[in-house]
């Protein structure tokens, strides 16, 4: 997943970050991936001695220094809009565009600030202080972008003679600042401004509320863990007598494939499934009538058709047209899969008539160890969290030239934060930042964060990976192979973001491409994590250093293709839901029965009484209704996969191809374009369609 502040043309951060803050206004900011200068030691001069140190003032305390530096962001951004309005003589890319990308910068190093602080910072005083300067610079955008002296300004530079980078950069700028209603009176324009103000607000709720609603099973017979790896039943001892199992992924993922105990599976599902009900659908409610009113003010039909209208995909219908499709290439076979499963519940409950959607994974499993003879437990062996980490860093070295510098002298968030620098040679390409362990109130997915856009001349990119995984100070830290697959998908993301954060226009910078396109390098990525060419470089058992076998690697790759039906159909079942619950008058949804009647109509698993899942969907604020992004990028993903059918994955003449005409353009070019530069012809749906029949 890549996360999103802000769908301006200022701040795209897809999956944000924290790392040293730019300086505070009227300073411009030094590049935060250098360290401070150091200051030099009083020496005596002429045989005097040197004057005392001046008294230290007391420290600020910490969230008022987050806070400050935070907006200090922000003060160095309205600084540039003098130099942009107060232009006396001809407008020019010097006098106009160069200061309006300079505040753009500084924009998008406080909002990425506050973004990733806000989802993981151990501190809830910070966290609060972080939401608190992300509310005030998105309302700084809002009006930037109603604001017509400004769009008058860019419209009035003439790029005619400019090269390709400077005429995409005017045109993406003046078609974000149409789509945010700089062109509506002035009345409409305030109220698209406290629209704004207020979804901002909403959206912070709805991520605290999930983030900060962790629950707990708690067993009290240490039987009941019957089919749990061993590793999972040490990190996971009684206190007094009591055996707690949250709902963070690290606990509960692992519990629902193995635990034999089908009535405790049902029980953390519906705790895991319920996450954020208490307030959640009444912040959706606000949030959804609200963004229904921006669309129409802004002359579109309803949201899904205004979020498109910019994309690869669009409008609105067309995503309601691709769900269909998806879900009829795949119906067939999620029928065939479901089959399989409720044959398999019967060999223990020869009475059952239908398979609970918590049962899918623990009979996925059961299956893929008889049918395949792939036994996840065994699998997780070979992917100790160390081990694993150490060989994705080994793999992207190789295929992408670069090296990993560990840093340590640069401040982090948390203590278990990794830092590296990515170098080429001497050359220094950016930092990343490796957040991987769950704790108490941390985003409780997978996703990757904007530190710095790279900004030629001015900034290298830093991002940061924040995920759930398991942790190594509880022993092994043996990782199920969907974790791994995970890990490789978010750092596609970081790499996207990295190799092509070598850009002088922001809004080219980066993930700066189509939203509709952003997942498909890290999807096309997975790929590396299911290859036995790449596997066997780092996968070996943690107790025997052997070899992850190519046999169970194939196995693998076998077992994988079963239940691909229902995957699909689960996956077009949570993308009618966000693009229902976007195209429905607000008025009139009931959001619960909404995700009955889709469940029903898209899955062959019922819904399960108490749960309330789309209170916890956070898609629904990031993406709000363009969760088919996924499946459409998958579609791209499994296209550019196929220069490598001849060449193996490992080909530096292929992978260095894809990572100059997919990755390093950022969003220089469109998504279409880059893929057609790198395939030599336009993308399609046959790799996609083969990879559902396989």
């Amino acid at each position: 997943m890549k996360t999103s502040l802000l769908p301006l043309l200022l701040v795209t951060a897809a999956c944000g970050g924290s790392k040293p803050a730019p300086a505070p206004a009227p300073t411009p900011a030094p590049p935060a991936s250098d360290p401070a200068p150091m200051k030099p030691d009083p020496v005596s001069v002429a045989g005097t001695q040197p004057a005392p140190p001046a008294p230290v003032p007391p420290r600020a305390p910490a969230d008022q220094e987050f806070l400050n530096r935070c907006r200090g962001a922000l003060e160095s951004a309205k600084q540039q809009l003098p130099a942009i309005l107060d232009v006396k003589d001809k407008r020019t890319v010097a006098n106009t565009f160069e200061p309006f990308n300079e505040l753009s910068r500084f924009i998008a190093n406080g909002a990425n600030m506050a973004q990733l602080h806000r989802e993981v910072n151990p501190d809830g005083k910070i966290r609060d202080a972080a939401r608190t300067c992300e509310r005030e610079i998105s309302t700084f955008v809002s009006e930037l972008l109603l604001d017509k002296r400004v769009y008058d300004a860019i419209k009035a530079v003439d790029v005619g003679k400019e090269d390709a980078d400077t005429k995409r950069f005017a045109m993406t700028t003046l078609r974000d600042y149409k789509r945010a209603g700089v062109a509506l009176p002035d009345k409409q324009r305030a109220r698209i401004k406290e629209i704004d103000d207020a979804v901002t607000e909403l959206s912070q709720q709805h991520a605290k509320n999930i983030a900060e609603d962790t629950r707990f099973l708690e067993v009290t017979d240490p039987k009941r863990l019957d089919g749990m790896p061993a590793d999972w039943i040490a990190a996971h001892k009684p206190v007094n007598g009591v055996i707690k199992i949250s709902t963070d992924y690290p606990d509960y993922v692992p519990f629902v494939t193995y635990a034999n105990d089908d009535e405790l599976k049902k029980q953390i599902y519906i705790l895991f499934r319920s996450r954020g009900d208490a307030r959640n659908e009444e912040v959706l409610q606000k949030l959804l009538v609200l963004r229904a009113e921006k669309a129409k003010l802004l002359g579109f039909k309803d949201w899904a058709d205004y979020v498109a209208d910019d994309k690869m995909l669009k409008p609105g219908k067309a995503a309601s047209a691709f769900i269909e499709r998806v879900t009829n290439l795949a119906k067939k076979r999620a029928a065939k899969d479901y089959a399989e499963l409720l044959a398999q519940l019967k060999k223990t409950d020869p009475k059952a008539k239908a398979v609970g959607d918590w049962q899918k994974a623990w009979l996925e499993n059961q299956i893929k160890k008889e049918a395949y003879a792939v036994d996840s437990t065994e699998v997780r062996n070979y992917f100790p969290f160390e081990q694993t980490l150490a060989g994705l860093l080994s793999i992207t070295s190789q295929i992408y030239d670069i090296q990993y510098k560990p840093v340590t002298s640069v401040e982090t968030w948390h203590p278990s934060v990794k830092v590296f620098d990515v170098m080429r040679g001497d050359e220094k390409l950016g930092r990343i930042f490796l957040d991987l362990h769950p704790r108490a109130d941390k985003y409780k997915h997978a996703a990757q964060f904007d530190i710095l856009t790279g900004v030629t001349g001015k900034q290298l990119p830093e991002g940061a990976l924040v995920c759930n995984f398991p942790d190594p100070k509880d022993g092994p830290a043996l990782m199920d192979h969907g974790d791994v697959v995970t890990m490789f998908h978010e750092f596609g993301h970081l790499m996207h973001h990295v190799l092509g954060g070598k850009h002088h226009w922001i809004p080219q910078s980066g993930v700066a491409t189509e939203r509709d396109f952003v997942e498909a390098p890290s999807q096309m990525f997975e790929e590396w994590g299911w290859s036995y060419e790449t596997l066997a470089k780092f996968a070996k058992h943690h107790k025997t250093g052997e070899v992850i076998p190519q046999a169970l690697v194939d196995k693998m790759r076998k077992a994988n293709t079963f239940a691909r039906g229902t995957w699909v159909v689960q996956q077009m079942f949570y993308a009618a839901i966000a693009l229902q619950f976007h195209q429905a008058d607000p008025a009139k949804l009931d959001q619960l029965a909404t995700v009955k009647k889709l469940q029903a109509r898209y899955t062959p698993f019922a819904y399960v009484e108490g749960t309330k899942f789309h209170t916890s969907f956070g898609h629904l604020v990031g993406y709000s209704s363009m969760y088919y992004t996924y499946m459409w990028s998958l579609v791209i993903a499994r296209d550019m996969l196929t220069p490598f059918g001849k060449t193996g994955l490992l080909d530096t003449k292929v992978t260095y191809r894809y990572r100059d005409r997919i990755l390093a353009p950022g969003g220089a070019k469109p998504a279409a374009d880059l893929v057609a530069d790198y395939l030599g012809r336009k993308y399609d749906f046959k790799a996609f369609e083969k990879y559902l029949a396989e």
